[in-house]
């Protein structure tokens, strides 16, 4: 089911820390260099960069697009040491 709108949208950046009405959203920060600025962004969704003209709106986003990997997945041993199903050297 999805959320009810709200009736006021607050979307507001403090420091790099995007905070909207359903809490932090994301983290970013800009360094210009020159005539461009870089922006990288980190979210739920992932890490992103994108380069623009400040003061002109033009950018090409996402020339850095990564997926972070899940942390819910346990990095244990244990998990790793399945056999592969497709090889013949599978242990038993």
């Amino acid at each position: 089911m999805t959320r009810k709108k709200s009736l006021i949208n607050f979307d507001k950046t403090v420091a790099g820390v995007n905070i909207t009405e359903r809490g932090v959203k994301s983290y970013s920060k800009t360094i210009k260099v020159g005539p461009f600025q870089f922006t990288a962004n980190l979210s739920e969704h992932g890490l992103r960069g994108s380069v623009g003209l400040p003061g002109t709106g033009i950018s090409f986003r996402n020339i850095v697009s990564t997926e972070l990997p899940d942390i819910n997945t346990p990095d244990l041993p244990e998990f790793k040491d399945k056999p592969d199903m497709w090889s013949d050297n599978n242990k038993v």
